[in-house]
């Protein structure tokens, strides 16, 4: 019987002008399983990871998710809408509300009603910011921001699908 990684790469190496960000990593993470990178900065953490969240392009190399090839182009969309990418600078538009901010990106993912408003509702409840729904987001705090940016990526992945 062959095991199926959640997430497996080979080769992936990713190559800016004459900077080599990450090279030749061969990797194998099983489902549930907790796995970690660490290093100091400019080892290439965040240009992994941008790669298996399909942010960045892999200059050669592959990426399975659950058995499945990650490509960049539109042969890998059902693949993507199960990925979230929140980067540590995560744009916000202060002068939206927060629902306004979370339907603004729910359009972009090609949410439509009555799944959109229904799947806005769910992320704000797991994100506990129901209670800011009408709120400007520059009235919110750091945290709730936070908060409101994990919302934003999880509102296209299939967490809760009905």
């Amino acid at each position: 019987m062959t095991k199926e990684w959640a997430i497996r790469t080979c080769g992936l190496t990713k190559q800016f002008d004459r900077h080599i960000a990450v090279t030749d990593v061969d990797l194998q993470i099983q489902s549930g399983e907790v796995y970690g990178l660490i290093g100091p900065n400019g080892a290439g953490k965040t240009t992994l990871i941008r790669m298996l969240a399909a942010a960045s392009e892999p200059t050669s190399g592959e990426i399975y998710l659950n058995g499945d090839r990650l490509l960049l182009d539109q042969s890998s969309s059902r693949l993507k809408r199960q990925l979230g990418y929140l980067p540590d600078d995560f744009p916000l538009y202060n002068d939206l509300t927060v629902w306004d901010y979370l339907d603004y990106f729910a359009r972009l993912y090609r949410l439509r009603e009555p799944r959109r408003s229904q799947r806005l509702r769910e992320v704000l409840e797991l994100v506990q910011l129901t209670h800011k729904r009408n709120s400007l987001i520059t009235t919110l705090s750091r945290g709730m921001k936070q908060r409101l940016s994990l919302a934003r990526t999880i509102s296209r992945t299939n967490f809760a699908t009905a």
